[in-house]
């Protein structure tokens, strides 16, 4: 996957270090600063100075010493990623863009997938935030300067940053760049206990759990991620298990800040004696939580006369006969059976 370098242009003012830092902070962005590229062929700390070497560099190497010093900053590997992960990819924040010339020769280098930002702000307002503000009017008579402006048409995002707060400009660059993945995608399992709670789940997490890039366990004393977490998880289209303390699907989302379009499927975990089974919680529960699944714990006589089945075909024909109504009262199918409670190791109706 190509490094995609985020270029930021816009007039003096106009917050582009400030989209910079939040990409930073928020995405792990490496944010490259043209002015620190500038230093490394002699300019010194004034902004005029650093206008003039920007446009001598240009026409002395055509726009292409950005793209040189952006490169010469990369780690080593860091344009030999994998098409197949994309945990290898990575962000990079060149801030700022001032040429034509200079976004050309960006767009031009194998390797890199540029997105090209332009912001832009009334010239009152990047006065009164500019922090030089003695210099502010001979910066902005600048040619290089003046040329900025003239970026606007070739950017795939253009923001009026007078009109948008920062955070609302970081949301849509994120957007634009997918970073926080696709909303519909199903990475999320839950698996909850039925009926009143009085069922041990941890066997089935801890089977499951290999399947997961993440696990969550609510009720136990460990945090809940944050929502930026999870967003970032789904990003990487990281699957997501949760185990629940509680017998409510929806609560459970809830506490977690997840949309229930990301649930792929629930798993409703029941204990069974046979008999004298709670057939009317049963229904209940799978009407509140629409299980996708249930996970079947046999106890009493049915786990003395099953407890050395080791798959579906080898249980007796009174348990297939109370899955089968199991499976109709709660409209889902018994995917997972633990002959017995001591069962460590749950039997799998089909591949997970």
């Amino acid at each position: 996957m190509a490094v995609t370098v985020v270029v930021v242009s816009g007039p003096i003012g106009a917050g582009k270090t400030t989209l910079a830092q939040g990409l930073a902070r928020r995405f792990g962005a490496l944010h490259l600063h043209s002015k620190d590229l500038l230093r490394g062929h002699g300019g010194d700390g004034s902004r005029r100075a650093l206008q003039d070497l920007s446009v001598t560099r240009d026409r002395a190497t055509g726009g292409r010493w950005l793209v040189e010093g952006v490169v010469a900053a990369l780690p080593g590997q860091c344009l030999a990623v994998s098409s197949r992960a994309n945990k290898t990819s990575r962000l990079i924040t060149v801030d700022a863009v001032s040429s034509k010339a200079q976004l050309d020769g960006l767009r031009g280098r194998p390797g890199l997938r540029v997105v090209h930002v332009h912001l832009e702000a009334p010239e009152p307002e990047q006065a009164l935030r500019c922090a030089e503000p003695d210099t502010f009017e001979t910066a902005w008579a600048h040619p290089a300067e003046r040329a900025v402006h003239e970026l606007a048409s070739l950017a795939e995002l253009v923001v009026d940053t007078a009109k948008v707060p920062p955070e609302a400009v970081l949301v849509r660059v994120a957007s634009r760049l997918g970073l926080y993945g696709r909303t519909g995608e199903r990475l999320v399992d839950l698996v909850i206990p039925g009926l009143h709670g009085d069922v041990d789940t941890r066997p089935l997490t801890a089977q499951l759990a290999p399947h997961y890039e993440v696990l969550l366990r609510l009720g136990v004393p460990d945090p809940v991620p944050l929502r930026e977490e999870l967003e970032d998880a789904f990003a990487r289209r990281h699957r997501v298990l949760i185990e629940s303390a509680g017998t409510m699907a929806s609560v459970c989302l809830a506490a977690t800040g997840i949309a229930p379009g990301r649930v792929r499927r629930i798993v409703m975990v029941c204990r069974s004696e046979g008999p004298t089974f709670n057939w009317v919680g049963l229904r209940e529960a799978a009407s509140l939580n629409g299980p996708t699944d249930l996970a079947l714990v046999l106890a009493g006589d049915l786990a003395s006369t099953n407890w050395a089945a080791r798959r579906f075909d080898q249980l007796t024909d009174a348990a297939r006969h109370h899955l089968e109504e199991l499976e109709r009262v709660a409209g889902a199918p018994v995917s997972f059976l633990a002959p017995s409670p001591q069962a460590r190791h749950l039997i799998e109706r089909r591949p997970w």
